[in-house]
């Protein structure tokens, strides 16, 4: 790996909780977050969420920082993501949709700013125009 390819590396790993069916801790730096699948305890967020929130995320910072460096008034910003399980194929969603609400700004600007978002984001443009994916498994015996 490059050095740039490796600045440019985001890890997450994950592992289970012992005695805890469904229920896992994930581990992003030097953060940690419990997560529940979709057959587990329900108490915590679900991968279908992390990835939903992944997105309202990247629009969130991309907006503000758009905002801030070119001068617009922005007094607010949310947003909210949905998707829906496919119904032929629950292997995938069937449809991803964000909504974003852009406070201190006219039609023009929200729109200059959801632009930018669109043409930056890197979870969006993934999503939009899919990507491929490697699975390495490795099998550890007792």
């Amino acid at each position: 790996m490059s050095e740039v390819q490796a600045e440019n590396t985001v890890t997450v790993s994950g592992h289970t909780i012992s005695g805890v069916s469904g229920r896992f801790v994930l581990d992003a730096r030097t953060n940690h977050l419990i997560t529940d699948s979709r057959f587990g305890p329900g108490e915590s967020i679900q991968a279908g969420e992390l990835f939903l929130a992944s997105l309202v995320s990247c629009a969130m910072a991309n907006i503000e920082s758009t905002a801030t460096e070119a001068g617009y008034p922005v007094t607010g910003i949310q947003v909210s993501a949905t998707h829906t399980r496919g119904v032929v194929d629950p292997t995938r969603y069937d449809d991803t949709r964000i909504t974003i609400r852009i406070q201190g700004v006219d039609e023009s600007v929200a729109e200059t700013l959801a632009t930018r978002f669109t043409e930056t984001c890197p979870i969006y443009n993934t999503v939009r125009r899919g990507t491929g994916i490697a699975l390495e498994v490795v099998a550890e015996r007792p």
